[in-house]
């Protein structure tokens, strides 16, 4: 729809599309408003609306939200500066709006405990068009986004389970087979004897780094580097491929031609599943593009009838670029294991819900439109490679959330101590490994929403930073397994504290790894859980 407020056109473009049972994040009636020429800043106003919310003595959801604008002279989408004071945005009684202080979007969610879907109406938040060099005249598009988030509060937490059995890079105390507790963001000493040092077992196993600290050679994890003990958002969900294609279809040309698989340099693109480089479908992931009348200069319009479902197929490079245009930021190799296992005392060999069991999906009811359910009983995972029985069939992805509903326990939601979904096993995820230099660097800063003019994130400090772009993998890894692990006999690959791939910095795609980020949470007002 095209509306129009004072100066400004705007053409309002949905950012978030499915509908997920987990949790059915929606933007909708989209416009500007109450703009101010003497301040250079005008309003945008939508409504919010998502399944499941809560907030309770541990923790809340939340919706991060961040818009692009692209003005009618221009050809690139660019990140909008939303007003960093709390109080110059306005969202319904019963939640609260905060900023993000470097101005990328922000964050709401409910200010009292409650629990149940989420309508809001009318939310504003302040867009200062004049920081961006938008003049009051000026006709402009406008896209907002939404990405649901989890909060994770602050405190200590364990790093390993101390599982005897479980030989792949645990973490542990020093050179015992214990759980190592975090017990504040200083710098740590990784490796060698004393047991109050981080240590390693079997530091350089499968995919393991040379520099993977072990019981002979000790590194400095630096205090910057983000340890899991400060409070931080998590993305509730890993990248969906829905959100992927949003992203795409922000970006120039050339910035697409490095996000995506296959030659799109042509008119024409033969194989036109971008993500696969294939004419068909490859490991579920259906994210396409025209197969011929794409141009040559011009942005590809692509497109995905499975948004909902976790993206597969993600380099590193790309999903560091997905966290620097969204204004996130990748997850640490600590960070992991706090928003898995929470506080408590770790259960030896335990997955991402806390325990040991673990039932492997292998039946889809339904279309698969966003409403499909797995069948089979008590499923709470993706492993053993199933072919999948009913829906669109085939090995690969599911519906983000897809074993979570209104009433399901922990357990059979397969969710973390926090609410997060989908870690254990699935798609592996990719995190800032501690067992590299290169990784060890990072120190927790977020993206500013623009990348460099050939698509790759620019962020210092992040891992595969080279001449002041992110094009190689070098300081990352993966956690979580997959959904090619067999169970049981591989069944340790999917615990939280398998460290099997942290330090193997691949760089290519591959059907069985994602992405999915986080960002600290800002300093300020209703931050903290009740019982703080």
């Amino acid at each position: 729809m095209i509306l129009k407020k004072g100066f400004i056109l705007l053409l309002v473009c949905m950012g978030l599309h499915g509908v997920l049972k987990a949790n059915n994040i929606q933007v909708s009636s989209g416009t500007l408003t109450g703009q101010n020429t003497s301040g250079n800043y005008t309003f945008v106003q939508f409504n919010l609306g998502w399944d499941n919310s809560w907030r309770d003595n541990v923790n809340w959801d939340a919706a991060w939200i961040f818009v692009k604008y692209k003005a009618t002279y221009d050809t690139t989408w660019k990140h909008a500066s939303i007003n960093t004071t709390q109080g110059n945005h306005s969202v319904p009684a019963g939640f609260a709006v905060f900023p993000a202080p470097e101005g990328t979007g922000c964050f709401i969610y409910r200010n009292s405990s409650g629990n149940g879907t989420v309508n809001l109406s009318n939310i504003q938040l302040r867009w200062d068009y004049g920081s961006n060099g938008v003049n009051d005249a000026d006709m402009v598009e406008v896209k907002i986004f939404a990405v649901e988030m989890v909060y994770v509060p602050d405190g200590a937490f364990y790093a390993g389970d101390g599982n005897t059995a479980e030989v792949h890079q645990q973490f542990s105390m020093g050179n015992t087979i214990n759980p190592f507790l975090i017990t504040g963001e200083g710098a740590l000493t990784l490796g060698g004897t004393a047991l109050t040092n981080l240590g390693n077992r079997n530091a350089v196993g499968f995919g393991g780094s040379a520099d993977d600290f072990n019981f002979v050679t000790t590194q400095s994890l630096p205090a910057a580097f983000p340890k899991g003990y400060a409070d931080f958002y998590c993305m509730k969900y890993a990248i969906t491929q829905g959100q992927y294609t949003d992203f795409l279809n922000t970006l120039t040309r050339t910035q697409q031609k490095k996000r995506v698989a296959s030659d799109i340099s042509g008119d024409a693109v033969p194989l036109f599943y971008v993500m696969t480089v294939s004419n068909t479908v490859v490991a579920r992931n259906r994210i396409t593009c025209p197969p011929t009348g794409n141009g040559t200069v011009n942005p590809v319009v692509f497109s995905c009838d499975r948004q909902d479902r976790e993206c597969n197929y993600l380099s590193w490079m790309d999903g560091a670029a997905y966290m620097d245009w969204a204004g996130l930021r990748p997850i640490s190799d600590l960070e992991f294991e706090k928003l898995s296992r929470g506080p408590l005392l770790p259960v030896a060999g335990e997955y991402a819900w806390g325990n040991t069991t673990i039932v492997c999906a292998t039946t889809i009811s339904g279309s698969e439109n966003g409403t499909e359910t797995i069948t089979n009983l008590n499923a709470n995972c993706v492993c053993n490679n199933p072919f999948l029985n009913g829906g669109d069939g085939n090995y690969g992805m599911l519906r983000a959330g897809i074993f979570a509903t209104s009433t399901s326990t922990r357990i059979l939601a397969g969710a973390t101590y926090y609410g997060i979904m989908d870690i254990s096993g699935g798609i592996e995820e990719r995190t800032v490994t501690i067992g590299d230099v290169a990784g060890r660097i990072f120190n927790g800063s977020h993206g500013d929403g623009t990348l460099s003019s050939l698509g790759n994130a620019n962020t210092l400090n992040w891992p595969g930073l080279v001449s002041g772009e992110i094009t190689t993998s070098i300081g990352s890894g993966s956690r979580g397994g997959n959904y090619v692990f067999a169970i049981p006999s591989s069944n340790y690959a999917l615990t939280i504290s398998n460290r099997q791939s942290a330090s193997f910095s691949e760089s290519s795609r591959a059907g069985h790894r994602g992405f999915r980020g986080c960002k600290t949470a800002p300093v300020g007002t209703l931050l903290k859980p009740f019982n703080k």
